[in-house]
């Protein structure tokens, strides 16, 4: 006879069937088939087996109608319904038996009342566990919506980037590339793009480096969290800049270390300030070259301090060169690693803002053996960065195409700045605080606005309803905000539309109650520093 073992399996015994054996299904109901959908045959046929069995219309023990007689129902082939079979015979939710017949097996012991399997795969009522502490905090409220580009103030234009140019590389290097595919990964990155890097950064930003002390990334956000998470440890102060970039602050937070904000004033980062309230802090984050988002510049004196406590204490110092070369209407500011005074500088290059986002590729320049460390690391994490885009990018900064573009792009990102400022000054003026040697990609507006109700977040508000990229300061701040403003994206706005736009933001203002403080005069901006003058200098 046939019997169910305790794991729901069915033996024959002296030749004759158990009682508790059902007969073989000759016609299987409740099995809906669409013929001449996108969805094969043998995967509906699985997926209705399975919902007969979740909904305990196909009980453990019972026998199937063979592959050629489910196929005759449905008006397929055999051999599609032993595939659909095959696979659920591989997962366990059916057994077969050589010459008896495939079976619904038994259900494991988690079963609802009514003998269904208890399934967690319901959308609907998914409940999420707890996430972890870091999940916990990469998983907070962001300051800014991601997904909405008038958010975004500090992106570049890619739309004038010289695509045909880059594709042309792309199709030499690739057109025959299948000894670069073949060839064995490089975890710091291609070797000619770490070699063009070094060429580019001794021209462009002053930097003295060797192709083994370049790590290439994908991007500034997975340089900084490589660096964090292998040079320092839970529980270590990191000195940051006050304002400065939410998304930095949350990942060191995520990663254990506590944060120490320290205020930024027209000489940038306050070096002795974050000196006297962390001087055991084990790194330092600054934006030395110009501040994020201010447009502030660290001061010589105040790099030296900077310089001499990391020497002092054995700290860290990332430096974040997010656009150095980008900054309009005046020399690019060399950064902290060119001074060369110390190896406990580690800078942060990026392509993000000279090409663009959707590249994604940075870079990370420090001592060798910090590099080895990096890159030991980044072997758990994603083993090598993506080689396609890397000789292609090679190619284009050795034959010049890279600085050419910048040069190019300077300009434009000058004219769109001057032209939004001096709108500013003739529709709005006496209602911003504007910095004259502002970056070239964002400008930082201080409300000055005597009586007026609105807020930052409400003035940065109304001008995203008028298609300006805008956002505002009080969000960037990581204690009580000293100040409130706004940061313009000036670098994607259109010359022939700021006009039109700067008025429209001028005339909801007043509409919303904003007084004007005329003792700025009606037609120029102001051209104090941005914040107050430093007092540690």
């Amino acid at each position: 006879m046939i019997s169910a073992d305790r794991n729901g399996r069915i033996a024959l015994k002296n030749g004759r069937k158990s009682p508790c054996h059902r007969s073989q299904i000759s016609l299987l109901t409740g099995i809906d088939i669409a013929h001449g959908s996108e969805v094969p045959l043998y995967r509906q046929i699985y997926n209705e087996l399975k919902r007969l069995i979740d909904a305990g219309a196909l009980t453990p023990g019972t026998l199937l109608s063979s592959p050629r007689v489910l196929a005759n129902q449905i008006k397929c082939s055999r051999h599609t319904v032993a595939t659909a079979y095959d696979h659920l015979v591989d997962e366990g939710t059916l057994f077969s038996e050589h010459g008896v017949g495939t079976f619904v097996a038994k259900l494991p012991a988690d079963m609802v009342p009514d003998g269904r399997l208890r399934r967690d795969n319901d959308l609907a009522t998914f409940s999420m566990p707890p996430l972890s502490a870091f999940g916990q905090h990469l998983t907070e409220m962001r300051a800014r919506d991601e997904a909405d580009p008038l958010q975004i103030v500090g992106a570049s234009d890619s739309s004038l980037f010289p695509l045909e140019i880059w594709n042309r590389i792309h199709s030499r290097i690739w057109g025959g590339g299948k000894k670069l595919l073949g060839a064995s990964p490089q975890k710091s990155g291609h070797l000619d793009l770490r070699e063009a890097i070094c060429r580019l950064v001794q021209r462009t930003r002053g930097i003295q480096c060797s192709r083994d002390q370049v790590l290439i990334t994908s991007g500034t956000t997975q340089s900084l969290d490589l660096l964090m998470r292998v040079l320092l440890d839970p529980g270590n102060k990191l000195i940051v800049e006050n304002p400065g970039r939410p998304k930095a602050a949350l990942l060191a937070r995520a990663q254990g270390l506590e944060l120490v904000p320290v205020d930024v004033d027209a000489a940038g980062l306050d070096v002795e300030l974050g000196i006297d309230l962390a001087f055991d802090a084990r790194a330092a984050l600054v934006t030395a070259s110009h501040h994020y988002p201010t447009g502030a510049t660290l001061s010589l004196e105040r790099r030296m301090q900077l310089l001499s406590w990391a020497s002092r204490t054995g700290g860290w110092i990332f430096e974040d060169d997010y656009d150095g070369e980008l900054v309009s209407g005046r020399q690019p500011i060399l950064p902290l690693f060119s001074l060369g005074r110390n190896n406990r500088v580690a800078y942060m290059g990026t392509f993000s803002k000279s090409i663009g986002s959707h590249l994604r590729i940075g870079y990370i320049i420090a001592h060798p053996d910090v590099v080895l460390a990096l890159e030991a690391a980044r072997y758990y994490i994603d083993y090598f960065p993506p080689l396609m885009p890397q000789p292609v990018l090679a190619t284009f900064i050795e034959e010049g195409h890279l600085e050419s573009h910048i040069r190019r792009m300077k300009k434009i990102y000058s004219e769109r700045q001057y032209l939004t400022k001096q709108e500013i000054a003739l529709k709005a003026a006496g209602r911003f605080e504007l910095d004259i040697q502002s970056p070239s990609l964002f400008l930082p507006a201080w409300l000055v606005a005597a009586g007026g109700t609105l807020t930052d977040k409400d003035v940065a508000r109304l001008a995203r309803s008028v298609g300006i990229p805008a956002f505002d300061m009080s969000s960037l701040y990581l204690t009580t905000p000293r100040r409130q403003g706004i940061v313009l994206g000036t670098g994607r706005m259109d010359v022939k539309t700021i006009p039109e736009k700067i008025e429209f933001l001028a005339r909801l203002l007043r509409r919303s109650g904003v007084t004007r403080d005329a003792s700025n005069g009606p037609s120029t901006w102001v051209a104090r520093p941005p914040l107050p003058q430093p007092s540690h200098i």
